[in-house]
């Protein structure tokens, strides 16, 4: 049998996550949901997310060296239109694509019906990948995701890490700087089988999966690009920026470590990652 993998990326969802000041279930709900939509769908910030996901994203859907798996976008109706609809135009010509608008207000809700879906047609429970709107992942990563499920065949749920990576960042318009990582069970392109067919992959923290699957970390090759930026949203991120065990590389080794599981992003411009005008 062979495996249905799906990749899962939020594209800027309205709705309680694990960034910080969604997750708690405590406080005014309404209120949380709109302070969070004026930042969300601010047009500067719309502008750069989606540079990054044309840039990043996008070109690691269509560079996959095993192109059989499907890709789902989760979004929200307030997005605004024009926006919705350029969503959509860049969507429409991969076949892989899948876009989600769902005005659920958790990310495992707004995922349980079309995962029973996918597991029903598949036969058994998909198996998930998850990737934020400004990471790359290498591509060979559906085919490497591929490999190790049918050395885990026998068991009903695992999760796979691919824990080498580059991080590439900008703070407050200073100027990119570039690192290799190792990072185990970091979100960009953390995959599970869940035990159940509607069970999705962000019903846990990505760090936390180790604790709760037979969980597994690919260490050859490298599997993400991941932006560290003033747009990424997460309190943690920002407060620890560059983490010392993160090798700082100059930008032509940078160029010569995308070589193989990125060769799209060689050459590219990615200035859109330093944010013009700041102090």
């Amino acid at each position: 049998m062979r495996d249905e993998i799906v990749g899962i990326c939020r594209f800027s969802f309205l709705g309680r996550c694990d960034w910080a000041g969604t997750a708690a279930q405590g406080g005014d709900i309404a209120d949380l949901m709109a302070r969070r939509r004026a930042m969300l769908y601010a047009p500067e910030r719309l502008e750069r997310r989606f540079a990054a996901f044309e840039a990043l994203c996008l070109p690691s859907v269509r560079a996959q060296t095993d192109p059989d798996f499907r890709f789902w976008l989760l979004t929200s109706p307030e997005m605004p239109r024009p926006w919705l609809d350029r969503l959509r135009d860049l969507c429409a010509g991969l076949a892989q694509i899948r876009l989600i608008v769902s005005d659920k207000r958790e990310t495992v809700n707004a995922l349980r019906e079309p995962l029973r879906e996918a597991a029903e047609a598949a036969g058994r429970p998909v198996i998930q990948f998850r990737v934020d709107d400004d990471d790359a992942f290498s591509c060979h990563h559906v085919a490497r995701i591929r490999r190790h499920a049918r050395r885990f065949s026998d068991l009903p749920a695992f999760a796979i890490s691919y824990p080498q990576g580059l991080v590439m960042g900008s703070y407050e318009g200073e100027p990119i700087s570039y690192w290799r990582a190792h990072q185990p069970f970091l979100g960009a392109g953390a995959a599970v089988r869940m035990r159940g067919p509607g069970r999705c992959i962000y019903a846990y923290n990505h760090f936390q999966l180790p604790r709760y699957f037979p969980a597994f970390t690919d260490v050859d090759g490298l599997g993400y690009v991941q932006t560290r930026w003033d747009e990424g949203d997460s309190v943690a991120t920002i407060v620890a920026r560059f983490p010392k065990w993160f090798q700082q590389l100059g930008p032509a080794e940078f160029q010569r470590e995308l070589a193989e599981d990125f060769p799209f992003l060689q050459g590219i411009d990615l200035g859109f990652v330093e944010r013009k005008g700041a102090a």
